[in-house]
């Protein structure tokens, strides 16, 4: 009888499981994505310098979020310690055998935005990398 009451509990129990180890691991794709991006945009900007790291990594996540899974012309948003963004990409296009697209990063910090534009391809190894 305790084998016929387990069974339906692991069974429910399995697919909570997976979602417990996919969450982690798709938390570190994301961190090192943005890692890759090797300061995008927000490293353009005149605010870079008095960005604390906490900031700036936030904005960089949010480039990462817009160029890897938001559609064209759809805004990510962030916010963090009185700095803002919005970050959007445009469609994805080929360039020889990578995908590509552009995109703009509006900063924030008081009343003050800026606006930046570039483009990131993806490598082989599927992250996003700025090329312009």
């Amino acid at each position: 009888m305790r084998l016929a009451t387990a069974i339906p509990v692991l069974l429910s129990i399995l697919p909570m499981s997976g979602c417990a180890v996919f969450g982690p691991a798709s938390q570190s794709a994301f961190s090192s994505g943005a890692v890759a991006l090797n300061g995008g945009l927000v490293g353009q900007t005149a605010f870079a310098a008095e960005m604390p790291d906490r900031v700036r990594t936030k904005a960089l996540e949010a480039e990462f979020q817009a160029l890897q899974f938001s559609p064209a012309g759809q805004a990510v948003r962030w916010s963090e310690d009185g700095y803002s963004g919005e970050v959007v990409p445009t469609q994805v296009y080929r360039v020889g055998s990578q995908d590509c697209r552009a995109y703009t990063h509006v900063l924030s910090a008081g009343s003050k935005p800026v606006k930046t534009t570039g483009v990131a391809c993806k490598t082989e190894s599927g992250l996003w990398k700025p090329v312009a």
